[in-house]
């Protein structure tokens, strides 16, 4: 009898000690994923002027835009791809609608990589950020550049000018066509002007 009774005890005692073993190993498997999450998380950065708690000069927008090319002055950090628009909605009642432009450095101007065309904000919104998901991801490479057009007048993004700019890093240009900004065409790095800011800026994953 107390043979039996040893070697339950033994029993017993094995089976606890299986059991928390094995309740470890789950918390270490639930905990796994966190880490994982958060080293994704660190690589998507946003790519352009950092507009968070920043009210603009012209919070209706570039009122004369029509035509005009807007190039913005802030290169990709590396290869990887465009996830997403973010901007300030404007203030007036019209819907912000405009072409987004991924530039790649060529011959001492800039090859249209991509051309999208973002018209998503109706009934307009006047106040608070719009972040557009791309319907896919816009593969880029380091030094590539982002720029803006639009056919019609009443610009779609708030901005600071000149001297009221804090980084200046956006210019323009009159005179664009949408013929002018096809996949595949060049833009001359001449004739830009102005330093601005444009509450405008892509969601970037840089490639690992």
């Amino acid at each position: 009898m107390k043979d039996q009774l040893r070697q339950i005890k033994r029993c017993l005692s094995l089976f606890v000690l299986v059991s928390f073993s094995l309740a470890c190993r789950s918390i270490t498997i639930a905990l796994d994923p966190e880490p994982q999450a958060a080293e994704s998380a660190a690589s998507v950065q946003q790519i352009g002027f950092n507009f968070s708690s920043q009210s603009p000069e012209t919070p209706e927008g570039d009122l004369s835009a029509s035509r005009h090319l807007f190039l913005h002055a802030y290169p990709m950090p590396g290869d990887g791809f465009i996830t997403g628009v973010a901007y300030l909605n404007d203030s007036d009642t019209t819907s912000e609608s405009f072409n987004l432009l991924i530039l790649r450095p060529e011959n001492k101007g800039w090859k249209v990589i991509y051309r999208i065309d973002l018209s998503d904000d109706t009934p307009p919104a006047k106040t608070g950020i719009t972040i557009v998901n791309l319907p896919y991801p816009l593969s880029v490479q380091e030094d590539d550049l982002f720029a803006h057009w639009q056919a019609g007048a009443g610009g779609a993004i708030p901005l600071n000018t000149d001297d009221l700019s804090l980084d200046g890093f956006s210019v323009g240009q009159y005179g664009f066509r949408s013929e002018n900004i096809e996949v595949g065409q060049r833009i001359a790095n001449e004739g830009f002007s102005g330093h601005r800011d444009y509450f405008l800026s892509l969601i970037f994953t840089e490639t690992p």
